[in-house]
């Protein structure tokens, strides 16, 4: 029996939901300022240690296809509480570890089951929240704890790192642990379908998920080795093979894991362009950031952590209302205006990086890049799920998360190859990096611009719901 119906129990629902959601995102980036002091307890080669942040995306990105289509299949709050207890299983096991290959497996498992975690999460907001203001700002809100996980996670992960590196793998587990205490009684129960249960695509399975895998290893890989090295090619090469087959599998398969006429909706398909690109932007200039802030100002693990929060606090506050907006008044428009802010962002941190106090540079460009990233993140998810059913919200939920981890990997490694190849030519690496960011953003705005405007139709549904 659920809670969830009432308004009290939808509240709580809510709030267990985007603590599974910020968990998820916050796991991405909490680690990176505690590698000083695993390299130094467990002895990892630096070639290595990369891979303690990298697998959990691998996981994560490799999996959410999968994740999202088990959801549909198997049932949200199933899938979501066996997800959970995985993730709390191995944040605790990740505080034992011993070695750099253990480490990296926790990592790896806790990304997996993330995956499978935040789209299951995403099409249980749906189910507890119907259509209208309502769900609008109950988008916002998940959004906004995503988004806000990820931005603050550095900060976290330093003020962890004070007390034991282990810290930053174990912190989740008790908000975990305690969402699934509540979960069974808040949270809507799995549909009971009638009829034959639909034969699942395990064909599109083992060709999409290895092949997302590879792909995602890939390009982490050509961040670290470049893109001439054996192992980045030729995971390449094997996932577009891999990737090749199963678009073949899916147009052939009565019931399909990835139906290919869901790229035809064209409100999904754009969102998902413009999240990989926009939070590959974001994520390339959170490198380069971070390395300016550390290796050139001289600042702490936590002051360069930190340097991101008043971004994160935007986020945290403003996504809630954008969303609202967003489905009030199409997606299209708020989600250009906001990748445009976080452009103008870049630029000015460009123009005035040796030319201001480093504190103020912080504070000048955070400003527009949280509320930009603010504007643009709820919009991307209002737009994705706007064109599906509930039956098939796990699937859109899969691959909205995915354009985010793929594209900030594919950008990343951009991002990183100008960086490392600058000085070569006799350019600043760090004004050639975020340079190259900027443009992109520029681009990306252009792209945002583009996308399908909010048809009368829609927004008389809005009004008529509220």
């Amino acid at each position: 029996m659920t809670i969830s119906r009432s308004q009290g129990g939808a509240g709580l629902a809510l709030l267990l939901l985007c603590a599974a959601n910020f968990l998820d995102a916050m796991d991405v980036s909490t680690i990176g300022v505690a590698l000083p002091a695993i390299q130094a307890e467990l002895g990892m080669k630096a070639t290595s240690l990369q891979w303690a942040v990298s697998a959990y995306v691998l996981g994560y990105g490799g999996f959410l296809l999968l994740g999202g289509r088990v959801a549909d299949a198997f049932g949200h709050r199933r899938v979501f509480l066996w997800s959970l207890a995985i993730f709390a299983a191995a944040s605790i096991a990740g505080g034992f570890v011993d070695s750099g290959p253990t480490l990296i497996a926790a990592r790896l498992i806790k990304g997996i089951a993330a995956a499978f975690t935040a789209p299951a999460a995403l099409a249980l907001l749906l189910s507890v929240f119907g259509e209208g203001s309502a769900r609008a700002k109950a988008l916002g809100v998940f959004a906004s704890t995503g988004a806000t996980g990820f931005v603050l996670g550095m900060v976290l992960g330093g003020a962890a790192t004070v007390f034991s590196w282990r810290a930053t793998l174990v912190m989740g587990a008790p908000v975990a642990i305690i969402a699934l205490a509540i979960a069974p009684f808040v949270l809507p129960a799995d549909q009971q379908r009638s009829g034959p249960r639909a034969k699942f695509d395990w064909a599109g399975a083992m060709t999409i998920t290895p092949g997302l895998l590879l792909f995602v290893f890939g390009i982490t890989n050509a961040a670290a080795d470049g893109w001439q090295a054996v192992p980045t090619w030729g995971a390449l090469v094997a996932a577009a093979v891999l990737i090749g087959l199963f678009l073949i599998v899916e147009s052939r398969h009565a019931d399909p894991m990835v139906p290919l006429a869901i790229f035809r909706r064209a409100k999904l398909s754009h969102a998902n362009a413009i999240a990989a690109l926009f939070q590959g932007v974001y994520v390339g200039f959170q490198f380069i950031a971070t390395l300016f802030y550390q290796t050139v100002v001289g600042w702490s693990a936590f002051a360069t952590g930190f340097s991101f929060a008043f971004g994160g606090v935007c986020v945290m506050f403003l996504a809630p209302r954008f969303a609202t907006i967003a489905q009030n008044r199409g997606t299209t428009g708020l989600m250009t205006l906001g990748v445009a802010l976080q452009a103008l962002s870049y630029i000015f941190w460009i123009l005035s990086v040796s030319h201001i106090d480093p504190v103020w540079l912080v504070a000048l460009s955070q400003l527009p890049l949280g509320v930009g990233y603010a504007m643009t993140y709820p919009s991307v998810q209002v737009a994705a799920l706007s064109d599906v059913g509930e039956d098939q919200s796990g699937l859109a939920s899969g691959l909205l998360f995915a354009s985010f981890q793929i594209g900030g990997g594919i950008v990343l490694a951009a991002a990183s190859a100008i960086f490392g190849a600058a000085s070569g030519f006799g350019w600043d690496p760090y004004f050639a990096g975020i340079t190259f960011v900027a443009v992109l953003a520029v681009l990306v705005t252009l792209a945002a611009a583009l996308g399908p405007r909010a048809s009368v139709v829609d927004r008389n549904i809005y009004q008529a719901a509220e």
